[in-house]
């Protein structure tokens, strides 16, 4: 059983920012000479529900406070109860309850829960600067809100100590149920455990609301856990609610695999490592390009059982994935020929480029994709912080050179953004993913 003290641990690895304690006023937040540098992804978060299966609940002394006519209207329209999410692939369920406005701060409550931690709650005196409001919670860590114009929708973020984004999201006054349905299933696989039981994979499933199948489906991959070496984001399952969002919308159903050792996998995560697993993904080919192969054999597990399901259209596949799954994605479908329509590949690779040997690894990996009759989909973005624009563009080439088909696209992006995060800004995207789809499936129209 878990210490309380251990607890408190698990609940900051997920909500860095969050006490835990019970909810009790903070002194207010000294204003800040200048407002905050927003991350400029910020625009492109949408507001929604979040993911997590458990919900934040404030305390039952929450009580909003009707602003007096004297508040300004710019600060009166802060009043209010909020809730959405925040946190990686919005894990993390937010509520936040603005209790008492006036022209000069707030009392503000929040509640935080998520699959992997119990409740938390905050009470904090907040102040306003500029059009922010800003707070100081238990932990140390700086809340900072901001409303969008136009829509009752605020957007978060917590830094710590005044400069490092911990975590960020968008909550809303007015927020409608999910436009799909999410499950999180088991799939089978062909290996067990040195006891003898059968290990399974976690897969997430969204299908369009009220959609009776068979339905064409995505088969969308996860990448790496940035340098591999910390144990506990191996555990934390991974999607992408806004590839999600964009797929279901056109009826499709979009099913997440999480590899083997991996969110609730059963297995041992082991993409790569070198003899010193401390040390994280290895740079060796020798280690690296087993990983790669273990990989492809967890897709082989996948697909495997969803052709044999009643709600999948085996005629209408695609796969794709992101970082590690974009090349992933690329590569499983030239061992597949005939079994996808498409493959959409978001800024994929498997080493980064301050590995010595990542160019080789990455073109070897891309090239087994070669085989795929049909045109594929790469999605880049300049400053990514793990291949640059000029790598993946020679990856592109070396594909296409060995007989692969299809189109890459390179995004400008603001200063400060980073391109391996692209999948998560649709506005990016849209448009090249629309004609894609029209392209390789020009006969199916959506539900």
């Amino acid at each position: 059983m878990l210490t309380k003290n251990l607890l408190c641990l698990a609940s900051t690895l997920a909500f860095p920012w969050l006490s835990c304690g019970a909810a009790t006023a903070q002194p207010a937040e000294s204003p800040s000479a200048t407002t905050t540098a927003w991350p400029s992804y910020m625009p492109d978060q949408m507001a929604g529900p979040s993911e997590s299966p458990v919900a934040a609940v404030l305390p039952p002394d929450v009580a909003v406070t009707p602003p007096a006519a004297s508040v300004p209207l710019d600060k009166a329209r802060w009043s209010g109860l909020w809730q959405g999410w925040a946190c990686m692939a919005r894990a993390c369920d937010v509520r936040i309850a603005v209790e008492a406005v006036t022209a000069e701060g707030a009392t503000l409550v929040y509640a935080a829960a998520s699959e992997q931690q119990a409740q938390v709650t905050d009470r904090s005196q907040g102040r306003f600067v500029g059009n922010e409001l800003h707070t100081r919670l238990h932990t140390g860590a700086r809340l900072v809100l901001r409303l969008r114009e136009g829509r009752s929708e605020m957007e978060m973020t917590v830094w710590r100590p005044e400069s490092r984004l911990l975590a960020a999201g968008v909550l809303s006054t007015q927020l409608a149920a999910p436009p799909y349905t999410r499950v999180v299933e088991r799939l089978p696989t062909p290996w067990a455990d040195a006891d003898g039981r059968a290990q399974t994979l976690e897969a997430v499933v969204y299908r369009p609301i009220n959609a009776s199948g068979p339905l064409p489906t995505v088969v969308f991959n996860h990448g790496s856990t940035g340098r591999g070496d910390r144990p506990e984001w191996f555990r934390l399952t991974w999607t992408s609610p806004e590839v999600a969002q964009y797929f279901t919308a056109k009826g499709w159903q979009v099913v997440f695999p999480q590899r083997r050792g991996r969110g609730k996998s059963d297995g041992v995560y082991d993409e790569g490592f070198g003899v010193n697993r401390s040390m994280g993904y290895s740079c060796q080919s020798e280690y690296s390009l087993p990983g790669f192969d273990r990989a492809l054999a967890d897709l082989d597990a996948v697909m495997a059982h969803l052709q044999q399901r009643p709600d999948v259209d085996k005629a209408r596949l695609l796969i794709g994935g992101v970082s590690r799954g974009g090349i992933l994605s690329v590569a499983y479908a030239g061992s597949r020929p005939s079994m996808f329509l498409g493959v959409v590949n978001f800024v994929g690779g498997w080493l980064g480029d301050g590995c010595k040997e990542s160019a080789a690894v990455n073109r070897a990996g891309f090239i087994r994709g070669a085989a795929m009759p049909r045109p594929t989909l790469w999605l880049y973005g300049e400053r990514d912080s793990y291949y640059t624009l000029e790598n993946s563009r020679a990856s592109f080439e070396a594909f296409r050179g060995a007989g692969g088909q299809g189109r890459m696209v390179g995004y400008a992006l603001p200063p400060g953004r980073d391109g391996h995060e692209i999948y998560k800004s649709p506005s990016l995207w849209q448009k090249d993913l629309d004609g894609y789809l029209a392209l390789i499936q020009p006969t199916v129209a959506p539900h």
